[in-house]
C-alpha cells in the first residue's frame, strides 16, 4: 500500500471526524482531508493553488480537452485558481477515495525561488493542473506535518518549518513546471496565470481581452492561445464559470433571488444567467434555492480535490 502508516493514520482521522465529500480541514492551518465512500458524477467545482496526496482511490478533472486523472500514489499540482470540473471514479466503502491535501503559498514559492540558482525547465507547455508521481520527500515533510495535528504547541514552531520545506519540494517536482514560472515569474505561463488571477478579483467586470493581452505582452490571438494551453478554457468561458459558481454559493448560502444573485456577478440579463446556470449545473437556479453543498446533487460545487 502507498505510504502505509500515512495512509492508515488519515483514515482512521477522517472516520473519527466523520469526513465526508467536503474537504475538512483539521487543527493543522491549511491541511485539509476528504473521503468519498462511492464514485461520484461530474460536478463543477473551484479549485485552489493546492498540493493533493492521494492516498487511495482516483479522481478526475476536466478542463477543456484536457483529462487529469489521479490515483493512489500520486499527487497532485493545482497552480493557479481554476473552475473546472471534476468527478471521483475510484472508491467504495472498504476502500474509499482518501487524499491530504495543502493549501499552496505562492509568495513563499516566489520567496524560495529568489534563493535557488537553478531551477529546472520543461519543455513540455505547463498546465494549471498536473499529476505525478508522489515524491518520497513531500510525502515524508506531509507525514511529519500530519504528526502536528495532536501537538499544537509543536505545530506554532514547526508548521511554518515543514510547510517551507514542502515548497522547496514542489519547485522540483517532475510536474511542477508552472509553479516554477510563476515563481519566476518568468515565461508565457506566468503572465497567464497573472491574467487568470485578475479575471479572478474581477469576475463581476467586463472582460476586456485587448487590455489583458496587451498587459501580458501578447497579441490577442497568441493570448486566447495560451491562455487556453493553460487553463483549459477562453478568457471568456473562464470568467462565465466563476460567476456562475459565485451565484449558486450566493443563492444557497445566503438565500439571494435568482435576479439579485446574477446582478450580483454581474450578469444584466436574468434571462441569459438562468439559461447559463442551466447548462452549467444541469438544473435552473430557482431550484438550488432551498439546497445545501451536502445534497448529493451530481452537480454541486464545492471547493474540491
Amino acid at each position: 500500500m502507498f505510504a502505509q502508516s500515512l495512509t492508515s493514520r488519515v483514515m482512521a482521522y477522517a472516520e473519527g471526524h466523520s469526513v465526508g465529500t467536503e474537504p475538512y480541514y483539521t487543527a493543522i492551518s491549511d491541511m485539509s482531508v476528504v473521503r468519498h465512500l462511492r464514485p461520484t458524477d461530474l460536478r463543477p467545482v473551484l479549485y485552489r493553488p493546492i498540493l493533493c496526496l492521494v492516498l487511495q482511490g482516483a479522481k478526475q478533472t476536466t478542463f477543456g480537452e484536457t483529462v487529469v486523472t489521479f490515483s493512489q500514489g500520486q499527487s497532485v499540482i493545482v497552480s493557479l485558481e481554476l473552475p473546472t470540473f471534476a468527478r471521483v471514479v475510484q472508491a467504495s466503502a472498504d476502500s474509499p477515495y482518501l487524499a491530504l491535501s495543502l493549501h499552496i503559498d505562492i509568495s513563499l514559492l516566489k520567496e524560495l525561488a529568489a534563493e535557488i540558482e537553478d531551477l529546472s525547465q520543461d519543455k513540455e507547455p505547463p498546465h494549471a493542473v498536473a499529476a505525478g508521481e508522489a515524491d518520497d520527500a513531500i510525502v515524508n515533510a506531509a507525514e511529519r506535518l500530519f504528526d502536528l495535528i495532536d501537538k499544537p504547541a509543536a505545530a506554532q514552531i514547526l508548521r511554518p518549518l515543514v510547510m517551507r520545506e514542502i515548497h522547496f519540494w514542489l519547485l522540483s517536482a517532475g510536474h511542477g513546471e508552472l509553479l516554477r514560472q510563476i515563481a519566476r515569474n518568468n515565461g508565457h505561463s506566468a503572465r497567464i496565470s497573472e491574467a487568470a488571477t485578475y479575471i479572478r478579483l474581477n469576475y463581476k467586470d467586463a472582460l476586456r481581452i485587448a487590455e489583458l493581452a496587451k498587459v501580458a505582452g501578447m497579441s490577442e490571438s497568441a493570448f486566447h492561445q495560451h491562455f487556453k494551453s493553460v487553463c483549459g478554457t477562453s478568457p471568456l468561458q473562464f470568467q462565465k464559470r466563476l460567476r456562475l459558481l459565485e451565484a449558486r454559493r450566493l443563492i444557497i448560502a445566503e438565500d439571494l433571488s435568482v435576479s439579485a444573485a446574477a446582478m450580483s456577478v454581474g450578469y444584466e440579463s436574468p434571462t441569459q444567467f438562468s439559461r447559463e446556470f442551466a447548462r452549467m449545473f444541469g438544473s435552473p437556479p430557482r431550484k438550488h434555492r432551498h439546497m445545501t453543498d451536502s445534497d448529493q446533487s451530481p452537480m454541486s460545487t464545492a471547493m474540491s480535490y
